[in-house]
Parts: structure tokens; C-alpha cells; sequence
């Protein structure tokens, strides 16, 4: 991984060390199965894609999908080399062949026009304004035409119990665009149409859908 982000990178939950406990904190937040189930399933899929899950963490998202969907070409990125590690070990557990990279959502290591779809699970609020903008700009690059992105992350709200709550684990000042509904204004300048949330979730987490004409 030659790029480096101008920027610090804060990984799941602040703190290295409860990397591993991610996945069972996702699970009692009601961010488990059920909810990466309602992500996999916010755009149809024929099950022959290449599908990448940008910000792929620990791998469960990646699981989920190649179970459901056999033939899926499946590429997860993520720049925490200690979230791969559990991917990697998941991924063979269950004898599920996926690509995983390092490397940063705003420099992708992929070809142009080469995705057909494009998943993003709770890692937006993992970056600075101006580094979500380029990363929507990458999976713009990558994604063919036609080609569908879903981010599911903190979207705009009014409500102030989200806020004292998250301060408990992670960087408000990354989480802040979210909650002004910066993402659906990045796909847009970005060039993306069809811009729609399709779902919420609590905590106040929307399901965004866009397509690159």
C-alpha cells in the first residue's frame, strides 16, 4: 500500500485493541446479520457481478454476501491491516474465495470501469469531509456504467442523542458531514443519479443508493 492519507486514520471503535470484539458490538448495537442482510439486499443482484465492499473490516459483510450469491467476483478494501487478519481467517474458515486488499477508499486499487456494483457498510464515518468526497469519486472511477454504489453509514438528522452517543467511541468531527447528509451531496457532484435513501436504521443509519450513468 504506497498511497498514505494526509490525514490520521481512526480505525473501528477508536482503539486497536477492541478490533476484535468488533463484530460482537456490531451485533448488540442491532448491526449484526439482520442489518448487512438489509444491505446486501437494498439492490438486486444476479449473482454473477464483480462486487467490491469498500471499508470491508472483519469480513462479514463478505461472508454474508458470497453464501447468498455463489458467483459473485467479491474484492473487499480496507487500510486496517488487524480487521484483515479476521477476514482473511473468516474467509477460509468458511472456505469462501474473496480478494482482499489494503488499501484506502479514496485511492482504490482497481482498474478503471471494472465493478459492477460497489457496497460501503459503516466505514464513511471513518474519514474526513473532504476524503469522502474523493473516495465517492473512486468508486465512481471503478464502477462501469450502469453501475450501482450502496453506503450504509450515519446520514442527516436532527436528533442530538445520536451525537452524545457516538462520542462514546468514535471522532465526531468525522461523523458531523454525515449528520448534515453529506454523502447523497457528494454521489451527486460526483456524477451519480438516482440518488435515493431507501432505508433507515437505528441509530439514525440510512441506506443511500445511487447509479453512474
Amino acid at each position: 500500500m504506497s498511497y498514505t492519507p494526509p490525514y490520521r486514520y481512526i480505525p473501528p471503535i477508536t482503539w486497536n485493541w477492541l478490533t476484535p470484539c468488533y463484530d460482537f458490538l456490531c451485533t448488540i448495537a442491532g448491526l449484526g446479520k439482520r442489518f448487512r442482510t438489509k444491505v446486501l439486499r437494498a439492490v438486486a443482484l444476479r449473482g454473477d457481478e464483480t462486487v467490491i465492499d469498500v471499508g470491508c473490516g472483519t469480513g462479514v459483510f463478505l461472508a454474508l454476501a458470497k453464501k447468498t450469491y455463489p458467483r459473485l467476483r467479491l474484492i473487499g478494501i480496507d487500510p486496517d491491516k488487524e480487521a484483515l487478519a479476521i477476514a482473511k481467517r473468516r474467509l477460509l474458515k468458511k472456505n469462501l474465495d474473496v480478494e482482499l486488499h489494503e488499501a484506502f477508499a479514496e485511492s482504490l486499487p482497481l482498474p478503471n470501469a471494472s465493478a459492477d456494483v460497489c457496497f460501503s457498510t459503516l466505514a464513511f464515518h471513518h474519514m474526513p469531509n473532504e476524503v469522502k468526497q474523493k473516495a465517492i469519486q473512486e468508486i465512481y472511477r471503478i464502477l462501469k456504467p450502469g453501475g450501482r454504489v450502496v453506503i450504509a453509514d450515519f446520514g442527516a438528522t436532527d436528533s442530538r442523542w445520536p451525537r452524545a452517543l457516538l462520542r462514546l467511541f468514535e471522532k465526531i468531527e468525522y461523523i458531523e458531514g454525515n449528520f448534515r447528509g453529506i454523502i447523497p451531496q457528494h454521489l451527486k457532484q460526483a456524477g451519480f443519479q438516482k440518488i435515493a435513501i431507501a432505508k433507515k436504521h437505528f441509530p439514525a443509519i440510512h441506506l443511500v443508493i445511487a447509479r453512474k450513468a
